[in-house]
């Protein structure tokens, strides 16, 4: 049975789980959000396991969200711009969406669309 699948996950998440395989780091496009972001593939109990350790402070900085099938139209997106603005500003100005959720659907979309795996798409874009 399959426990492990794509996350888009925070820098947290893989400094807690630094053998996962996943990306190179990415930034939103965002202005001022220096944060880096991962797709990596994850054990969600595992994750969860420790997500429920974390003193309630650290919660906001330790999350991640599953890369599954959603109803998107990504037949607009190119590499080209996601490299230039940023996966996660091309995803709020082409389809208004601006949640983690709706941006993992998304890149399970476009890595679909591209012919690649959420991790690979991810390395096509990043700097």
């Amino acid at each position: 049975m399959k426990t492990e699948d794509y996350f888009l996950c925070s820098q947290e998440v893989i400094d807690a789980f630094p053998d996962c395989e996943h990306s190179r780091p990415f930034k939103s496009g965002f202005k001022n959000d220096d944060d880096n972001n991962y797709v990596a593939i994850l054990d969600f109990d595992k994750v969860e396991q420790l997500y429920n350790q974390l003193p309630e402070d650290e919660y906001n900085n330790f999350w991640c969200r599953e890369c599954v099938a959603g109803q998107m139209d990504v037949s607009k997106f190119t590499l080209s711009a996601m490299r230039k603005n940023g996966i996660f500003e091309e995803i709020l100005c082409k389809l208004d969406l601006a949640t983690a959720k709706n941006q993992a659907m998304t890149i399970f979309n476009l890595a679909k669309k591209f012919n690649c795996t959420p991790i690979q798409l991810i390395n096509k874009i990043s700097k």
